[in-house]
Protein backbone atom coordinates (compact mmCIF):
# COMPACT_ATOMS: atom_id res chain seq x y z
CA UNK A 1 0.00 0.00 0.00
CA UNK A 2 1.35 3.41 -0.92
CA UNK A 3 1.10 6.34 1.46
CA UNK A 4 1.13 9.47 -0.75
CA UNK A 5 1.91 11.69 2.22
CA UNK A 6 5.39 10.12 2.36
CA UNK A 7 5.97 9.80 -1.37
CA UNK A 8 7.92 13.05 -1.83
CA UNK A 9 10.63 11.66 -4.08
CA UNK A 10 8.38 10.30 -6.83
CA UNK A 11 8.15 11.99 -10.20
CA UNK A 12 4.57 11.91 -11.49
CA UNK A 13 3.52 11.29 -15.04
CA UNK A 14 5.91 8.45 -16.00
CA UNK A 15 3.41 5.60 -15.74
CA UNK A 16 0.89 4.51 -18.38
CA UNK A 17 -2.58 5.86 -17.59
CA UNK A 18 -4.82 3.38 -15.84
CA UNK A 19 -7.44 1.78 -18.09
CA UNK A 20 -10.72 -0.08 -17.70
CA UNK A 21 -10.15 -3.61 -16.40
CA UNK A 22 -7.08 -2.71 -14.33
CA UNK A 23 -6.95 -3.33 -10.61
CA UNK A 24 -6.86 -0.06 -8.72
CA UNK A 25 -3.75 0.77 -6.68
CA UNK A 26 -4.31 0.77 -2.92
CA UNK A 27 -3.43 3.94 -1.08
CA UNK A 28 -4.10 6.06 1.97
CA UNK A 29 -4.19 9.87 1.96
CA UNK A 30 -5.35 12.85 3.97
CA UNK A 31 -8.79 14.23 3.22
CA UNK A 32 -11.30 16.73 4.52
CA UNK A 33 -12.93 13.99 6.58
CA UNK A 34 -9.68 12.52 7.90
CA UNK A 35 -7.46 9.73 6.54
CA UNK A 36 -9.09 7.89 3.67
CA UNK A 37 -7.99 4.40 2.59
CA UNK A 38 -9.14 2.80 -0.65
CA UNK A 39 -8.58 -0.64 0.88
CA UNK A 40 -11.07 0.19 3.66
CA UNK A 41 -13.69 1.37 1.18
CA UNK A 42 -13.52 -1.50 -1.31
CA UNK A 43 -15.87 -4.36 -0.64
CA UNK A 44 -18.38 -1.93 0.80
CA UNK A 45 -18.65 0.85 -1.77
CA UNK A 46 -17.72 1.87 -5.28
CA UNK A 47 -15.19 4.69 -5.59
CA UNK A 48 -15.37 7.70 -7.88
CA UNK A 49 -12.05 9.55 -8.26
CA UNK A 50 -12.24 13.10 -9.58
CA UNK A 51 -8.79 14.49 -10.34
CA UNK A 52 -8.97 18.26 -10.76
CA UNK A 53 -6.50 21.10 -11.35
CA UNK A 54 -6.85 22.93 -8.08
CA UNK A 55 -9.07 24.72 -5.59
CA UNK A 56 -10.60 27.97 -6.86
CA UNK A 57 -9.55 27.38 -10.46
CA UNK A 58 -12.34 28.57 -12.75
CA UNK A 59 -13.36 25.29 -14.36
CA UNK A 60 -13.09 23.24 -11.18
CA UNK A 61 -15.01 25.75 -9.08
CA UNK A 62 -17.83 25.42 -11.59
CA UNK A 63 -17.63 21.65 -11.99
CA UNK A 64 -17.57 20.36 -8.43
CA UNK A 65 -20.89 21.88 -7.27
CA UNK A 66 -22.55 20.46 -10.39
CA UNK A 67 -21.09 17.02 -9.71
CA UNK A 68 -22.16 17.33 -6.08
CA UNK A 69 -25.73 18.02 -7.21
CA UNK A 70 -25.70 15.12 -9.69
CA UNK A 71 -24.54 12.68 -7.00
CA UNK A 72 -27.13 14.08 -4.59
CA UNK A 73 -29.92 13.44 -7.11
CA UNK A 74 -28.77 9.85 -7.69
CA UNK A 75 -30.40 8.61 -4.48
CA UNK A 76 -28.77 6.71 -1.59
CA UNK A 77 -25.74 5.00 -3.13
CA UNK A 78 -22.86 2.90 -1.84
CA UNK A 79 -20.39 5.30 -3.39
CA UNK A 80 -17.33 7.14 -2.09
CA UNK A 81 -16.69 10.27 -4.16
CA UNK A 82 -13.14 11.61 -3.80
CA UNK A 83 -11.96 14.80 -5.54
CA UNK A 84 -8.15 14.96 -5.71
CA UNK A 85 -5.74 17.84 -6.31
CA UNK A 86 -2.31 18.95 -5.07
CA UNK A 87 -3.74 21.60 -2.75
CA UNK A 88 -3.07 21.39 0.97
CA UNK A 89 -5.64 20.02 3.37
CA UNK A 90 -6.21 23.48 4.87
CA UNK A 91 -6.89 24.86 1.40
CA UNK A 92 -9.28 21.97 0.68
CA UNK A 93 -11.25 22.59 3.86
CA UNK A 94 -11.73 26.27 3.07
CA UNK A 95 -12.63 25.53 -0.57
CA UNK A 96 -15.04 22.71 0.26
CA UNK A 97 -16.79 24.81 2.89
CA UNK A 98 -17.13 27.79 0.59
CA UNK A 99 -18.69 25.91 -2.32
CA UNK A 100 -20.79 23.71 -0.04
CA UNK A 101 -19.55 20.18 -0.70
CA UNK A 102 -21.22 17.42 1.31
CA UNK A 103 -21.19 14.32 -0.90
CA UNK A 104 -17.71 14.89 -2.35
CA UNK A 105 -14.63 14.50 -0.10
CA UNK A 106 -11.51 16.48 -1.04
CA UNK A 107 -8.19 14.59 -0.96
CA UNK A 108 -4.76 16.25 -0.78
CA UNK A 109 -2.26 14.85 -3.29
CA UNK A 110 0.40 17.36 -2.29
CA UNK A 111 3.34 15.48 -3.84
CA UNK A 112 1.41 14.10 -6.85
CA UNK A 113 1.81 10.49 -5.73
CA UNK A 114 -1.82 9.65 -6.57
CA UNK A 115 -1.47 11.23 -10.01
CA UNK A 116 1.55 8.97 -10.55
CA UNK A 117 -0.27 5.85 -9.37
CA UNK A 118 -2.99 6.39 -11.98
CA UNK A 119 -0.59 7.48 -14.74
CA UNK A 120 -1.71 11.10 -14.97
CA UNK A 121 0.63 13.87 -16.05
CA UNK A 122 1.36 17.03 -14.08
CA UNK A 123 1.93 20.35 -15.85
CA UNK A 124 4.66 22.89 -15.14
CA UNK A 125 2.39 24.73 -12.71
CA UNK A 126 1.94 21.59 -10.63
CA UNK A 127 -1.64 20.86 -11.70
CA UNK A 128 -2.60 17.25 -12.31
CA UNK A 129 -4.24 16.13 -15.51
CA UNK A 130 -8.01 16.23 -15.01
CA UNK A 131 -9.60 12.80 -15.03
CA UNK A 132 -12.58 10.87 -13.71
CA UNK A 133 -12.09 7.21 -12.73
CA UNK A 134 -14.84 4.84 -11.63
CA UNK A 135 -13.83 1.80 -9.53
CA UNK A 136 -16.30 -0.94 -8.65
CA UNK A 137 -16.57 -2.41 -5.12
CA UNK A 138 -14.24 -5.27 -6.11
CA UNK A 139 -11.47 -2.77 -6.92
CA UNK A 140 -11.68 -3.06 -10.72
CA UNK A 141 -11.45 0.13 -12.75
CA UNK A 142 -14.62 0.26 -14.83
CA UNK A 143 -14.25 3.56 -16.67
CA UNK A 144 -11.60 6.25 -17.21
CA UNK A 145 -12.24 9.70 -18.71
CA UNK A 146 -9.15 11.87 -19.13
CA UNK A 147 -9.82 15.49 -20.10
CA UNK A 148 -7.54 16.66 -22.93
CA UNK A 149 -8.26 20.35 -22.30
CA UNK A 150 -7.87 21.63 -18.74
CA UNK A 151 -10.00 24.68 -19.58
CA UNK A 152 -12.95 22.67 -20.85
CA UNK A 153 -15.55 21.37 -18.34
CA UNK A 154 -16.18 17.65 -18.04
CA UNK A 155 -19.09 16.21 -19.93
CA UNK A 156 -22.09 16.03 -17.61
CA UNK A 157 -23.48 13.28 -19.87
CA UNK A 158 -20.35 11.20 -19.25
CA UNK A 159 -20.69 11.81 -15.50
CA UNK A 160 -24.34 10.76 -15.67
CA UNK A 161 -23.32 7.49 -17.32
CA UNK A 162 -20.72 6.77 -14.63
CA UNK A 163 -23.10 7.46 -11.76
CA UNK A 164 -25.84 5.47 -13.48
CA UNK A 165 -23.50 2.45 -13.43
CA UNK A 166 -23.28 2.83 -9.67
CA UNK A 167 -27.06 3.13 -9.46
CA UNK A 168 -27.37 -0.16 -11.33
CA UNK A 169 -24.89 -1.82 -8.95
CA UNK A 170 -27.13 -0.57 -6.14
CA UNK A 171 -30.24 -2.11 -7.66
CA UNK A 172 -31.89 0.92 -9.26
CA UNK A 173 -33.86 -0.19 -12.35
CA UNK A 174 -33.64 1.38 -15.80
CA UNK A 175 -30.97 3.42 -17.49
CA UNK A 176 -30.04 7.09 -17.76
CA UNK A 177 -33.34 7.94 -19.46
CA UNK A 178 -35.33 6.49 -16.55
CA UNK A 179 -33.08 8.26 -14.07
CA UNK A 180 -33.75 11.57 -15.82
CA UNK A 181 -37.48 10.95 -15.44
CA UNK A 182 -36.93 10.10 -11.80
CA UNK A 183 -35.08 13.38 -11.29
CA UNK A 184 -38.21 15.28 -12.27
CA UNK A 185 -39.69 14.08 -8.97
CA UNK A 186 -36.51 14.32 -6.89
CA UNK A 187 -37.36 17.82 -5.66
CA UNK A 188 -40.89 16.83 -4.63
CA UNK A 189 -41.68 17.32 -0.94
CA UNK A 190 -42.31 14.10 0.93
CA UNK A 191 -46.00 13.98 1.83
CA UNK A 192 -48.19 11.38 3.54
CA UNK A 193 -50.64 11.79 0.67
CA UNK A 194 -50.50 13.78 -2.57
CA UNK A 195 -52.13 17.20 -2.76
CA UNK A 196 -55.38 17.25 -4.71
CA UNK A 197 -55.63 19.14 -7.98
CA UNK A 198 -56.52 22.75 -7.23
CA UNK A 199 -59.70 24.53 -8.32
CA UNK A 200 -58.44 27.99 -7.33
CA UNK A 201 -55.04 29.63 -7.48
CA UNK A 202 -54.03 32.98 -6.03
CA UNK A 203 -50.99 34.94 -7.13
CA UNK A 204 -49.89 37.60 -4.65
CA UNK A 205 -47.08 40.13 -4.72
CA UNK A 206 -45.21 40.83 -1.48
CA UNK A 207 -42.24 42.71 -2.94
CA UNK A 208 -42.03 44.24 -6.40
CA UNK A 209 -38.96 46.48 -6.16
CA UNK A 210 -35.47 45.76 -7.49
CA UNK A 211 -31.99 46.40 -6.12
CA UNK A 212 -32.82 47.74 -2.65
CA UNK A 213 -35.92 48.34 -0.50
CA UNK A 214 -37.26 51.91 -0.41
CA UNK A 215 -39.78 53.78 1.72
CA UNK A 216 -41.48 57.15 1.93
CA UNK A 217 -44.55 59.01 0.75
CA UNK A 218 -43.41 58.79 -2.89
CA UNK A 219 -43.63 54.98 -2.82
CA UNK A 220 -47.00 54.50 -1.14
CA UNK A 221 -48.90 53.03 -4.10
CA UNK A 222 -46.40 50.51 -5.52
CA UNK A 223 -44.51 49.83 -2.30
CA UNK A 224 -40.86 49.40 -1.50
CA UNK A 225 -40.12 45.73 -0.70
CA UNK A 226 -37.78 43.75 -2.95
CA UNK A 227 -38.83 40.76 -5.02
CA UNK A 228 -41.15 38.15 -3.54
CA UNK A 229 -44.24 36.56 -5.14
CA UNK A 230 -46.39 33.69 -3.87
CA UNK A 231 -48.69 31.26 -5.64
CA UNK A 232 -51.12 29.33 -3.42
CA UNK A 233 -54.04 27.00 -4.05
CA UNK A 234 -57.22 25.93 -2.28
CA UNK A 235 -55.71 22.46 -1.79
CA UNK A 236 -52.48 23.44 -0.03
CA UNK A 237 -49.95 24.31 -2.72
CA UNK A 238 -47.35 26.93 -1.85
CA UNK A 239 -44.78 28.31 -4.28
CA UNK A 240 -42.64 31.33 -3.38
CA UNK A 241 -40.75 33.05 -6.18
CA UNK A 242 -37.71 34.85 -4.75
CA UNK A 243 -37.13 35.83 -1.16
CA UNK A 244 -36.44 39.56 -1.15
CA UNK A 245 -37.55 41.77 1.74
CA UNK A 246 -41.20 41.08 0.84
CA UNK A 247 -40.70 37.56 2.24
CA UNK A 248 -41.02 38.94 5.76
CA UNK A 249 -44.66 39.98 5.23
CA UNK A 250 -45.39 36.77 3.34
CA UNK A 251 -44.08 34.71 6.26
CA UNK A 252 -46.23 36.58 8.77
CA UNK A 253 -49.26 36.09 6.53
CA UNK A 254 -48.69 32.36 6.12
CA UNK A 255 -48.42 31.80 9.86
CA UNK A 256 -51.52 33.86 10.59
CA UNK A 257 -53.64 32.58 7.67
CA UNK A 258 -52.93 28.93 6.83
CA UNK A 259 -54.21 28.00 3.41
CA UNK A 260 -57.34 25.79 3.16
CA UNK A 261 -56.33 22.17 2.76
CA UNK A 262 -52.90 22.69 4.30
CA UNK A 263 -51.59 20.42 7.02
CA UNK A 264 -50.74 21.49 10.56
CA UNK A 265 -47.14 22.13 9.54
CA UNK A 266 -46.36 24.46 6.69
CA UNK A 267 -44.58 23.12 3.62
CA UNK A 268 -43.80 24.52 0.21
CA UNK A 269 -41.22 25.51 -2.37
CA UNK A 270 -38.98 28.57 -2.52
CA UNK A 271 -37.87 29.13 -6.13
CA UNK A 272 -35.02 31.57 -6.66
CA UNK A 273 -34.42 33.36 -9.95
CA UNK A 274 -30.84 34.07 -8.82
CA UNK A 275 -29.00 34.97 -5.65
CA UNK A 276 -28.37 38.68 -5.96
CA UNK A 277 -29.09 40.15 -2.57
CA UNK A 278 -32.43 41.78 -3.43
CA UNK A 279 -33.76 38.29 -4.18
CA UNK A 280 -32.58 36.52 -1.01
CA UNK A 281 -32.22 39.24 1.65
CA UNK A 282 -35.65 38.49 3.13
CA UNK A 283 -34.93 34.80 3.75
CA UNK A 284 -33.45 35.32 7.26
CA UNK A 285 -36.69 37.15 8.18
CA UNK A 286 -39.07 34.55 6.70
CA UNK A 287 -40.69 33.41 9.94
CA UNK A 288 -41.89 29.93 8.83
CA UNK A 289 -38.28 28.65 8.62
CA UNK A 290 -37.95 29.31 12.36
CA UNK A 291 -40.77 26.85 13.19
CA UNK A 292 -39.97 23.17 13.87
CA UNK A 293 -41.91 20.84 11.61
CA UNK A 294 -42.17 23.27 8.70
CA UNK A 295 -40.55 22.05 5.50
CA UNK A 296 -39.29 23.88 2.42
CA UNK A 297 -37.50 22.68 -0.68
CA UNK A 298 -35.41 25.56 -2.03
CA UNK A 299 -34.69 25.51 -5.75
CA UNK A 300 -32.44 27.67 -7.87
CA UNK A 301 -30.23 27.58 -10.92
CA UNK A 302 -27.96 30.51 -11.50
CA UNK A 303 -24.54 30.08 -9.95
CA UNK A 304 -22.52 26.92 -10.42
CA UNK A 305 -19.48 28.18 -8.45
CA UNK A 306 -21.21 27.42 -5.14
CA UNK A 307 -24.00 25.13 -4.08
CA UNK A 308 -27.26 26.90 -3.35
CA UNK A 309 -27.14 26.02 0.34
CA UNK A 310 -23.68 27.55 0.77
CA UNK A 311 -24.81 30.79 -0.87
CA UNK A 312 -27.84 31.05 1.41
CA UNK A 313 -25.74 30.18 4.43
CA UNK A 314 -23.25 32.91 3.56
CA UNK A 315 -25.58 35.81 4.30
CA UNK A 316 -26.48 34.17 7.63
CA UNK A 317 -22.96 33.82 8.97
CA UNK A 318 -22.54 35.14 12.50
CA UNK A 319 -20.85 38.34 11.34
CA UNK A 320 -24.00 39.24 9.37
CA UNK A 321 -26.89 37.61 11.24
CA UNK A 322 -27.37 36.12 14.72
CA UNK A 323 -28.89 32.81 13.55
CA UNK A 324 -27.00 30.54 11.14
CA UNK A 325 -28.69 28.51 8.44
CA UNK A 326 -27.72 25.27 10.18
CA UNK A 327 -29.44 26.45 13.37
CA UNK A 328 -32.86 26.87 11.75
CA UNK A 329 -35.27 24.29 13.22
CA UNK A 330 -37.32 23.76 10.03
CA UNK A 331 -36.44 21.14 7.43
CA UNK A 332 -34.71 22.77 4.47
CA UNK A 333 -33.56 20.94 1.34
CA UNK A 334 -31.65 22.66 -1.46
CA UNK A 335 -31.69 21.68 -5.12
CA UNK A 336 -30.16 23.01 -8.31
CA UNK A 337 -32.41 23.17 -11.36
CA UNK A 338 -29.48 22.59 -13.71
CA UNK A 339 -31.49 19.78 -15.32
CA UNK A 340 -34.21 22.19 -16.51
CA UNK A 341 -37.43 20.66 -15.14
CA UNK A 342 -39.13 19.39 -11.99
CA UNK A 343 -42.52 18.01 -10.95
CA UNK A 344 -43.70 19.52 -7.67
CA UNK A 345 -47.02 18.49 -6.12
CA UNK A 346 -48.55 18.03 -9.55
CA UNK A 347 -47.07 21.25 -10.94
CA UNK A 348 -44.57 21.23 -13.78
CA UNK A 349 -41.72 23.71 -13.31
CA UNK A 350 -39.44 24.57 -16.22
CA UNK A 351 -36.44 26.91 -16.03
CA UNK A 352 -34.46 28.80 -18.67
CA UNK A 353 -31.39 30.98 -18.18
CA UNK A 354 -31.69 34.57 -19.39
CA UNK A 355 -29.28 37.47 -19.95
CA UNK A 356 -28.28 38.92 -16.59
CA UNK A 357 -24.86 39.36 -14.96
CA UNK A 358 -25.19 36.25 -12.76
CA UNK A 359 -27.26 35.05 -14.90
CA UNK A 360 -30.95 34.84 -13.92
CA UNK A 361 -33.49 32.06 -14.41
CA UNK A 362 -37.02 32.49 -15.78
CA UNK A 363 -39.58 29.92 -14.64
CA UNK A 364 -42.76 28.50 -16.12
CA UNK A 365 -45.14 26.87 -13.63
CA UNK A 366 -48.09 24.84 -14.93
CA UNK A 367 -50.72 23.88 -12.36
CA UNK A 368 -54.50 23.40 -12.37
CA UNK A 369 -54.78 24.25 -16.05
CA UNK A 370 -53.09 27.64 -15.52
CA UNK A 371 -49.65 28.85 -16.61
CA UNK A 372 -47.54 31.38 -14.70
CA UNK A 373 -44.22 32.65 -16.04
CA UNK A 374 -41.84 34.53 -13.75
CA UNK A 375 -39.16 36.35 -15.74
CA UNK A 376 -37.51 39.03 -13.65
CA UNK A 377 -33.94 40.37 -13.97
CA UNK A 378 -33.00 40.06 -17.60
CA UNK A 379 -32.18 42.45 -20.42
CA UNK A 380 -32.73 42.30 -24.19
CA UNK A 381 -30.15 40.54 -26.32
CA UNK A 382 -29.48 43.93 -27.88
CA UNK A 383 -30.82 47.46 -27.45
CA UNK A 384 -34.33 47.70 -28.92
CA UNK A 385 -34.97 49.97 -31.88
CA UNK A 386 -38.68 50.52 -31.37
CA UNK A 387 -40.81 50.76 -34.53
CA UNK A 388 -44.41 51.85 -33.90
CA UNK A 389 -45.98 49.21 -36.14
CA UNK A 390 -43.75 46.12 -35.84
CA UNK A 391 -42.75 43.71 -33.09
CA UNK A 392 -39.17 43.46 -31.92
CA UNK A 393 -37.28 40.53 -33.44
CA UNK A 394 -35.21 37.63 -32.10
CA UNK A 395 -32.10 39.82 -32.08
CA UNK A 396 -33.70 41.73 -29.19
CA UNK A 397 -36.15 39.36 -27.47
CA UNK A 398 -34.71 36.00 -26.44
CA UNK A 399 -36.62 33.26 -28.34
CA UNK A 400 -36.15 30.98 -25.31
CA UNK A 401 -38.28 33.33 -23.23
CA UNK A 402 -40.98 33.56 -25.90
CA UNK A 403 -41.12 29.76 -26.00
CA UNK A 404 -41.19 29.55 -22.19
CA UNK A 405 -44.03 32.09 -21.95
CA UNK A 406 -46.13 30.63 -24.79
CA UNK A 407 -49.82 30.75 -23.89
CA UNK A 408 -49.21 31.91 -20.32
CA UNK A 409 -52.12 33.22 -18.29
CA UNK A 410 -49.74 35.58 -16.47
CA UNK A 411 -46.26 36.77 -17.43
CA UNK A 412 -44.35 38.61 -14.70
CA UNK A 413 -41.67 40.53 -16.61
CA UNK A 414 -38.82 42.83 -15.63
CA UNK A 415 -39.63 46.47 -16.45
CA UNK A 416 -37.12 48.36 -14.33
CA UNK A 417 -36.19 51.06 -16.84
CA UNK A 418 -37.66 53.41 -19.38
CA UNK A 419 -36.28 53.09 -22.91
CA UNK A 420 -34.02 56.11 -22.36
CA UNK A 421 -32.61 54.60 -19.14
CA UNK A 422 -31.95 51.26 -20.83
CA UNK A 423 -29.69 52.94 -23.39
CA UNK A 424 -27.55 54.25 -20.54
CA UNK A 425 -27.42 50.98 -18.60
CA UNK A 426 -26.47 48.26 -21.06
CA UNK A 427 -25.16 45.25 -19.16
CA UNK A 428 -27.05 46.03 -15.97
CA UNK A 429 -29.44 43.14 -16.66
CA UNK A 430 -32.85 44.83 -16.75
CA UNK A 431 -35.66 45.64 -19.14
CA UNK A 432 -38.40 48.07 -20.18
CA UNK A 433 -42.17 47.97 -20.31
CA UNK A 434 -42.17 48.21 -24.11
CA UNK A 435 -39.95 45.12 -24.50
CA UNK A 436 -42.17 43.31 -22.00
CA UNK A 437 -45.23 44.13 -24.13
CA UNK A 438 -43.62 42.80 -27.32
CA UNK A 439 -42.58 39.62 -25.49
CA UNK A 440 -46.10 39.10 -24.18
CA UNK A 441 -47.66 39.61 -27.62
CA UNK A 442 -45.20 37.25 -29.34
CA UNK A 443 -45.88 34.59 -26.69
CA UNK A 444 -49.66 34.97 -26.71
CA UNK A 445 -49.84 35.96 -23.03
CA UNK A 446 -53.18 36.97 -21.49
CA UNK A 447 -51.99 39.19 -18.62
CA UNK A 448 -48.66 41.02 -18.42
CA UNK A 449 -47.41 42.20 -15.02
CA UNK A 450 -44.56 44.75 -15.00
CA UNK A 451 -42.14 43.97 -12.18
CA UNK A 452 -38.83 44.80 -10.47
CA UNK A 453 -39.34 48.55 -10.24
CA UNK A 454 -36.25 50.71 -9.93
CA UNK A 455 -35.65 52.10 -6.41
CA UNK A 456 -35.17 55.54 -8.00
CA UNK A 457 -38.69 55.42 -9.49
CA UNK A 458 -41.46 56.85 -7.36
CA UNK A 459 -45.14 56.11 -7.94
CA UNK A 460 -45.37 58.74 -10.67
CA UNK A 461 -42.40 57.31 -12.61
CA UNK A 462 -43.88 53.80 -12.53
CA UNK A 463 -47.22 55.18 -13.73
CA UNK A 464 -45.33 56.65 -16.69
CA UNK A 465 -43.73 53.28 -17.52
CA UNK A 466 -47.15 51.61 -17.29
CA UNK A 467 -48.68 54.23 -19.61
CA UNK A 468 -45.87 53.68 -22.14
CA UNK A 469 -46.59 49.94 -22.07
CA UNK A 470 -50.30 50.55 -22.75
CA UNK A 471 -49.41 52.83 -25.65
CA UNK A 472 -47.05 50.23 -27.09
CA UNK A 473 -49.72 47.51 -26.97
CA UNK A 474 -52.27 49.81 -28.62
CA UNK A 475 -49.82 50.81 -31.35
CA UNK A 476 -49.27 47.13 -32.16
CA UNK A 477 -53.03 46.48 -32.33
CA UNK A 478 -53.29 44.59 -29.03
CA UNK A 479 -55.46 46.81 -26.83
CA UNK A 480 -56.93 43.62 -25.34
CA UNK A 481 -53.61 42.70 -23.65
CA UNK A 482 -54.16 43.19 -19.94
CA UNK A 483 -51.23 45.06 -18.36
CA UNK A 484 -50.62 45.74 -14.68
CA UNK A 485 -47.70 47.34 -12.83
CA UNK A 486 -47.17 45.12 -9.80
CA UNK A 487 -47.53 46.62 -6.34
CA UNK A 488 -46.89 45.24 -2.88
CA UNK A 489 -50.05 43.42 -1.77
CA UNK A 490 -51.53 43.11 -5.28
CA UNK A 491 -53.35 39.78 -5.74
CA UNK A 492 -54.72 37.93 -8.76
CA UNK A 493 -57.11 34.98 -8.63
CA UNK A 494 -56.43 32.56 -11.48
Amino acid sequence: MTNPANAKDKTPGNATPVKAGDKTPLWTASSTEGPVSVADVLGKQAVLLIFYSGDWTDVCSDELPLLEELIKLAGPLKLKSLAISADSLACHKAFGEQIGLEKIVLVSDYHHALSQLYGLTVDEEGASQRATILIDPAGIVREVNIEPDKQKPRSMAAMENMIQQVREWNGYPGGVVEWKKERLNAMQLRRSRPLEAPTRLQLRFWGTRGSIPVSGLSYVHYGGNTSCVSLTSDTGHLFVFDCGSGARELGQHLLANPEPGSQENLSGYIILSHTHWDHIQGFPFFAPVFRPGNRFNILGWSNCSQTLSSIMAGQMEKIYFPVSLSDLPSELNFYSLQFNEALLDGAKLTGRLLKHPLPSTAYRLELGGKILVYATDHEPLSLPDIKPDSLLGDEVIDPKLVQLAAGADVLIHDAQYSLDEMAEKVGWGHNSGEVAVDTAIKAGVKHLVLFHHDPAHDDRAIDTILKAAYMRAEALGHKDLQITAASDGFALNL
